[in-house]
C-alpha cells in the first residue's frame, strides 16, 4: 500500500481519473484479501515482521499482495501494518477507521501508538505483534491524520508550489479505455457536424 498511497499524502487525486481509480481499487483489494484470509485486519505493505536477528532486531521486508504488487516476487505474509490503514484514511475513511479500531481492540497499540505490524505468517488466529515503532511509518500516519482532520492541508501546501502547478494536469489523466472512447466520440461528433 505504501507505494500506491504514500504520494497521495501530498498529491491531490481528482474524480474519475486513473490515479483515483487505482487508489480505490488498491484499498478494495487489500480489504478483500483480509476477508479471504480468515477475516484478519487488512493493510499489507513493507514493514517489520516477527522474525528477529541475533541482536534482537526485527527483520524488514517489502510485503505486498501479489496481484497488485510492484515487485514481481512479492509475498503478503500476511503481515499487516497499521500505517497502511492510516494511509487509506484518504481513500476509504469509514473502513479505515473500522480497521484501526479493530486493531486497537486486539491490543496492537503500545506506548507510542500502533505497533509496527501484526504478523500472521505462523497463525491466522493469533498474530505475533511486531512491538516496535518506525519513525517514517509513524510520520506517514500522523500526516494522514492531519489531512483527515484539516481538509487535506498537506496537499494544499504541496499544490501551492508554482513548479507543481505547471505539471498538475498529469493528475487528471483518464483511464486509457475511457480516453479512447471519449476521443472516438468527439471525432464522430465532428464528422456529424461537418455533414
Amino acid at each position: 500500500m505504501f507505494e500506491y498511497l504514500m504520494p497521495a499524502l501530498w498529491m491531490r487525486s481528482y474524480p474519475d481519473t486513473l490515479v483515483t481509480r487505482t487508489l480505490d481499487n488498491v484499498v478494495a483489494i487489500q480489504r478483500a484479501y483480509g476477508r479471504e484470509h480468515g477475516n484478519i485486519p487488512w493493510g499489507i505493505s513493507e514493514c517489520g515482521y516477527a522474525e528477529k536477528d541475533d541482536q534482537g532486531h526485527y527483520h524488514y521486508l517489502a510485503f505486498g499482495i501479489p496481484q497488485i504488487a510492484l515487485k514481481w516476487d512479492a509475498i503478503a505474509g500476511p503481515v499487516i501494518s497499521p500505517y497502511s490503514t492510516f494511509l487509506a484514511l484518504m481513500i476509504d475513511e469509514v473502513e479505515a477507521l473500522k480497521n484501526l479500531k479493530r486493531m486497537a481492540s486486539m491490543g496492537w497499540v503500545g506506548a507510542y501508538g500502533f505497533y509496527e505490524a501484526g504478523d500472521y505468517q505462523k497463525s491466522l488466529k493469533k498474530p505475533a505483534l511486531v512491538r516496535e515503532w518506525m519513525a517514517h511509518h509513524q510520520g506517514m500516519s500522523l500526516l494522514a491524520v492531519l489531512n483527515l482532520l484539516h481538509d487535506n492541508i498537506a496537499q494544499e501546501w504541496f499544490h501551492a508550489n508554482a513548479n507543481l502547478k505547471a505539471t498538475e494536469l498529469l493528475l487528471h489523466e483518464k483511464p486509457i479505455r475511457e480516453s479512447l472512447l471519449l476521443a472516438e466520440y468527439k471525432e464522430s461528433g465532428k464528422k456529424r457536424s461537418a455533414a
